[in-house]
């Protein structure tokens, strides 16, 4: 990995490219395989991402109101949803995963086999969600000056990246589990997002520590990597209390972003 001290990005050197990133998501493994690469249990965790979804949909809600949402790297569907049942009224998602792009439209949601050029074109979004995925992008200015291009005047960006600066992956060191190589190709700061953003036309209005919903149990067998020790201390007896189940908000070492599309006259 390369890293730029002054602004905060870290990018791997040489790229992998495409065909080896294009083998890596279409695979249905990708979502059954484990942390390093993909997901680990993914469709068993469905209610926890669902949760989690529809937590950081309502933050995006605060800022105004949704009536059409895209979504970006969309998987099995579950951001979209949760978006339903918060009532937005016409949602999309894409995917490169064809198996995942067939879980979701078995239920019901419009979801179409792609990246940002599968979106309809003849249709501009009051909010575009990208959750997880600008890591995995390997130009991403080029990339979210084409989703900016796909949303609505003062439409609003929903983002989720791993912070490389957060305290988390400090005290994680090369143990942080957001290096996922070759499938992270950059990683952010709150610096770095920041400046991105605004090389493709796009204002940051907010950014906060991202959490997601998961059961004691997970959070302790992430917590194992780290200090095993104290983790081992604590298992027994939440498990005997039968607590190891419960779900929980933990923090995961990322960022969540609103930004939104700028004027003309702020881009001067």
């Amino acid at each position: 990995m390369v890293y730029c001290r002054a602004c905060q990005l870290g990018q791997l050197a040489p790229l992998p490219s495409e065909q080896t990133l294009a083998e890596l998501y279409g695979a249905r493994e990708y979502y059954e395989g484990t942390d390093q690469v993909g997901y680990a249990e993914y469709l068993a965790n469905a209610s926890h991402f669902r949760r989690t979804f529809g937590t950081k949909l309502r933050w995006l809600l605060q800022s105004g109101p949704v009536e059409t949402l895209g979504e970006i790297g969309c998987g099995p569907g579950y951001l979209l949803e949760a978006a339903r049942d918060l009532g937005i009224r016409s949602a999309v998602g894409v995917d490169r995963n064809p198996w995942a792009v067939e879980q979701a439209c078995r239920q019901g949601l419009d979801v179409r086999l792609g990246s940002v050029e599968a979106l309809p074109s003849d249709r501009r979004f009051d909010a575009i969600a990208m959750l997880d995925l600008l890591e995995h992008i390997p130009d991403p200015t080029a990339f979210l000056r084409a989703v900016r291009a796909r949303l609505t005047p003062g439409g609003r960006l929903l983002i989720m990246v791993p912070n490389i600066r957060s305290f988390l992956a400090r005290v994680s060191g090369r143990r942080w589990v957001s290096f996922k190589i070759p499938e992270h190709v950059v990683y952010y700061s709150r610096r770095s997002i920041h400046l991105m953003l605004t090389r493709a036309g796009l204002r940051t209005t907010a950014i906060r520590p991202a959490y997601q919903h998961v059961t004691v149990a997970f959070a302790l067998d992430r917590l194992s990597r780290l200090a095993p020790t104290m983790s081992a201390y604590v298992q027994a007896p939440l498990r005997a209390l039968g607590l190891d189940q419960q779900v929980v908000p933990v923090t995961n070492g990322s960022i969540d972003v609103l930004a939104t599309v700028q004027a003309d006259s702020e881009r001067r």
